[in-house]
């Protein structure tokens, strides 16, 4: 299973009146054309009382499994040299198949999740990277560093620029 970059991103929605299906109709639209897989994606909402979760992913129970194996394999791997990659890998197996680490984390939001308000925590494969990806580690390159710029950190950039 050759797997591409992940990147989780955890969205806060404060007024879900202008949630209007969008989101879910971009992310299927990019899932379905191989741009992005969704490892998960899990919704949260709060209206009074009343807590939802729903949850999506590209990925089969079995598929879910080999990732959470390979990914824990690699951390165990790293945390001890002798017996660290064969537990790792059993234990991301297993919690793969549960809610996973984006569920724990929109559980985690959800209960202090304020009225009226949402969030998303979506776990995505960028797919299109893949053969980009694949060209950097044949030429012997590595990562140096990784960062994503939105509207947000362009702003407090230009602040940062004008104060100087």
């Amino acid at each position: 299973m050759s797997i591409g970059p992940i990147q989780m991103v955890v969205l806060g929605f404060p007024d879900t009146g202008r949630l209007e299906g969008r989101i879910a109709d971009e992310l299927a639209l990019l899932s379905d054309v191989g741009v992005i897989r969704i490892i998960n994606a899990v919704f949260v909402e709060r209206e009074g009382d009343e807590a939802l979760m729903v949850q999506v992913s590209d990925l089969e129970d079995e598929q879910r499994e080999m990732l959470g194996a390979v990914i824990g394999a690699v951390i165990g791997a790293i945390a001890d040299e002798d017996l660290g990659a064969e537990v790792g890998a059993e234990v991301g197996a297993e919690a793969a198949t549960g809610v996973g680490m984006a569920g724990a984390i929109a559980e985690d939001i959800l209960e202090d999740l304020p009225d009226g308000s949402a969030a998303l925590v979506l776990v995505v494969e960028h797919r299109w990277l893949i053969p980009l990806r694949d060209a950097i580690r044949d030429a012997g390159g590595i990562v140096l560093a990784r960062q994503s710029i939105g509207l947000e950190e362009l702003i407090s950039l230009g602040l940062v620029a004008g104060a100087d």
